[in-house]
């Protein structure tokens, strides 16, 4: 008999008292987030109210964004009005666990959903009357881990002042998971469309993916933290009938990724850009690629950065604050601003290149920030460039045609003279160039510029080259 109840009464006792447990566990949650969001650079966020059962609780909570953020902005006072209170009211649902009903029938320690009012952007969107215009809901398992799916509906932007502007938005989609090592998130919008004054802008699929190793809240924070993400849109089209003009771009692809030192107080950034096709009046260019680094961030320069860029209006005295307290740790860290590809079609051209660069042996501040020669003393730099010979033709002639659109005796001329007369120079040009050392001609027959600078010397092309300072 034993056997049978004390199992029983451990179930009766799960399904009875877990829930009190598992609500304080929400609370306690929901004040930490909270706390955190409010203390993150451009947020203001608090909790209006709270009720808690032994089943459930709920709360609402207002977010919103801080006045301080556009107090720069130029903007007169009848235009700063809308941003005085841009914030929005999100109700927030949870039932305790284990035994869950809210988002379907589940075991798990909680269940919860979060809508903004359903008041919020109606004077300005038109969407479903029976949506929110965002929503996300999500269980906590057993063992802590989260899953959880967040939405926006279809809308269109209603019109202000008489304006003839159409704008659609197909929706967000997305979903994620979360957990005391790690979090990943991954959303996609199918389609955007804007129509006004004549010209025409659509972009399809955009998909955004990410993951963040260890506390998914650090971000929030302007803690250093370990993450990789995608931002990714299949096609962007705009179309501008009445300057018979059009441009397409596809295959928009940004990776970021991050990564943090052992001790926490240093990480890099690796930001990469790639586009697989560009078409635009002037301009056209195909398999583009951008491959950035910042490496050696220092923990107290950032994190004392990103607030101060919060608070515009603070800008000026929060850099001098920055420059006096942060500045020295972050240089004596050997920051580097790498460029470490940059290569792609243009036109019937190919170039690739590399820029590396960083500041190292800092021990202390010049006198003068402004002092070139203490930057020079040490910067290290070390560049290269080649373009093939459709590639530097092409670039000439802009060169080239750029002076001419400049001189106002070219007043008169059509973009065809232009482009011929740039066309018959562009070749002395690039001769001259080659004459000076300023560009070398490679084995492979390609233009190539190498920049080097080191211990206050530089070099051009492996030949010195004097500095005015």
């Amino acid at each position: 008999m034993k056997k049978i109840i004390i199992p029983v009464a451990a179930i009766v006792l799960i399904g009875v008292v877990g829930p009190k447990f598992t609500g304080n566990g929400i609370n306690e949650g929901l004040d930490n987030f909270v706390s955190i969001l409010d203390k993150s650079p451009g947020y203001i966020a608090t909790i209006e109210s709270r009720e808690t059962s032994w089943f459930s609780s709920s709360a609402v909570i207002n977010v919103g964004i801080d006045p301080l953020m556009f107090a720069e902005s130029g903007l007169n006072p009848a235009e700063m009005v809308p941003f005085e209170d841009l914030s929005a009211t999100i109700n927030v649902t949870a039932q305790h666990g284990p035994f869950l009903t809210l988002n379907g029938l589940n075991l798990g320690l909680s269940a919860w959903k979060a809508e903004v009012d359903p008041s919020v952007f109606r004077e300005l969107l038109a969407y479903a009357e029976d949506e929110k215009f965002y929503s996300i809901t999500g269980n906590v398992g057993l063992f802590g881990g989260v899953n959880f799916e967040d939405i926006m509906p279809k809308f269109t932007v209603i019109p202000q002042d008489g304006g003839d502007e159409a704008i659609t938005f197909s929706g967000w989609n997305g979903k994620g998971t979360a957990s005391s090592e790690s979090a990943t998130y991954s959303g996609a919008i199918d389609l955007v469309t804007v129509s006004a004054e004549g010209v025409t802008f659509e972009m399809q699929s955009m998909i955004l993916e990410g993951s963040v190793e260890g506390d998914w809240t650090a971000p929030m924070r302007g803690d250093f933290y370990n993450s990789a993400s995608q931002f990714a849109i299949a096609s962007i089209n705009v179309d501008m009938p009445m300057l018979d003009t059009s441009a397409k771009l596809e295959k928009l692809i940004i990776d970021v990724k991050t990564q943090k030192s052992e001790d926490d107080n240093l990480m890099d950034m690796a930001i990469n850009y790639a586009i697989g096709s560009i078409q635009a009046p002037q301009f056209s260019g195909r398999d583009l690629v951008v491959k950035t680094e910042v490496n050696n961030l220092e923990k107290g320069f950032f994190k004392a950065y990103q607030e101060a860029s919060a608070k515009p209006a603070q800008m000026e005295q929060s850099i001098a604050d920055i420059i006096e307290t942060k500045l020295l740790p972050q240089l004596q860290a050997s920051p580097e601003i790498n460029i470490t590809e940059m290569s792609g079609k243009v036109a019937d051209g190919n170039f690739s290149g590399k820029v590396m660069a960083k500041v190292s042996a800092i021990d202390s501040l010049p006198e003068s920030l402004e002092d070139p020669a203490f930057w020079v003393s040490k910067a290290v730099i070390d560049s290269n460039l080649k373009l093939d010979k459709a590639m530097i033709l092409w670039v000439g002639e802009q060169v080239v045609a750029n002076q001419i659109q400049a001189d106002p005796n070219a007043a008169g001329m059509t973009d065809e003279e232009i482009k011929a007369i740039a066309g018959e120079q562009v070749e002395g040009m690039i001769e001259m160039f080659t004459q000076q050392g300023m560009i070398t001609v490679n084995a492979d027959g390609e233009y190539e510029m190498t920049f080097t600078m080191q211990d206050g010397q530089a070099m051009l092309n492996g030949n010195p080259m004097p500095l005015p300072f």
